[in-house]
């Protein structure tokens, strides 16, 4: 054996073996094309949003970063268990440190998220901290029980010795992330309905599509979770919550990033909308924007005012100038304007 480890979990079979292995290679493959779409939706927002303040660069950025660390660290595992460990029947029991650390980098992807996307409660709520506080405190919490787990996993090298002794410790991080997935989209959605306005269909159907956006956002990563909990607690000794739990971040980075692109086509709709007087909820309005800060006092998505220009006129003069020869005369220059004919002109 590559490592010398002899495995401490004495029931496992040659189906735990491959289904340990087979939901690792299909999670890291899976992990690996979300990520894909990451890098796609940070060059998009590279292109389209240049004007937001650097501190929403700086997320961005760091949630990038992340990703592409969780997907590094995704691919050493793999490599670690399928080529370094070939042959090695007990290796689905051993804890690679570039396994363990996945835990910890998810959790700090999912907090970042959790933190943005209360920050943006905290605007819609108009600064409620009795909202956002228990949201923030949860948060907090989440990510210390993934970062004890991750160290913990690295300490202790076998999954079946962590689940003996610290097995809440990895579901308590996860409980935590689901609850919170809920409350925080469960919030938005309450809020954004108390700001629909009777007799504004427009708003009401911008409203509506926010809504439904921030109901699937938080499904989606809701669900992720959900399933890494039961596979966990039903089957500890195989590794396919830990392949699901590969996906976890990827998603909640999808998430972040979907929902900043998602600004373009709703000021869209908001300005075909702008007629109704009702300004777009702060949830998806460009806060962050160096331009909002220059002109204060006006909605992100307010439009300059059109210049006016009745009584204008402009005038066009076109002249024209032909040259032509003959097999008998050598080229000449004609200029109708010679003959006495005015030029054509066109007054707007």
């Amino acid at each position: 054996m590559v490592y010398g480890f002899e495995t401490t979990l004495e029931d496992v079979t040659s189906q735990n073996l491959r289904t340990s292995l087979g939901s690792l290679i299909i999670g890291g493959l899976v992990a690996t094309a979300l990520s894909g779409i990451v890098c796609m939706q940070s060059v998009l927002y590279a292109r389209l949003f240049e004007n937001d303040s650097g501190i929403l660069k700086s997320v961005v950025g760091f949630v990038f970063f992340l990703d592409i660390l969780h997907t590094v660290m995704v691919w050493v595992a793999e490599w670690e268990y399928f080529v370094s460990s070939f042959g090695n029947t007990g290796i689905t029991d051993y804890v690679f440190w570039s396994a363990g650390l996945t835990i910890a980098l998810t959790a700090i992807t999912t907090v970042t998220v959790h933190f943005f996307f209360s920050y943006r409660l905290y605007r819609l709520s108009k600064g409620n901290w009795f909202v956002v506080g228990p949201l923030l405190i949860l948060a907090l919490g989440r990510v210390v029980c993934a970062v004890a787990t991750s160290a913990e996993l690295i300490r202790l090298a076998s999954y079946y010795e962590f689940y003996v002794h610290y097995r809440w410790l990895f579901t308590l991080g996860l409980v935590l992330s689901t609850v919170l997935d809920i409350m925080i989209t469960s919030s938005l959605c309450l809020y954004l309905r108390k700001s629909r306005h009777s007799g504004s269909g427009r708003l009401d159907q911008l409203l509506n599509s926010v809504t439904l956006y921030t109901v699937e956002n938080g499904m989606v990563t809701c669900i992720a979770t959900v399933l890494s909990l039961i596979f966990w607690l039903a089957m500890p000794h195989a590794l396919v919550y830990l392949a699901l739990h590969f996906a976890i971040s990827k998603l909640y980075a999808n998430s972040f990033l979907a929902s900043m692109n998602a600004r373009k086509m709703l000021r869209v709709q908001n300005t075909q909308s702008s007629g109704s007087g009702h300004r777009l909820p702060v949830i998806f309005a460009h806060h962050f924007s160096r331009g909002d800060r220059r002109t204060s006092g006006t909605s992100a998505f307010a439009q300059r005012d059109p210049v006016d220009l009745t009584g204008t006129k402009l005038q066009i003069t076109v002249d024209k100038t032909v040259d032509y020869a003959t097999d008998d005369a050598p080229i000449s220059r004609h200029d109708p304007a010679e003959d006495g004919k005015p030029t054509i002109g066109t007054a707007v």
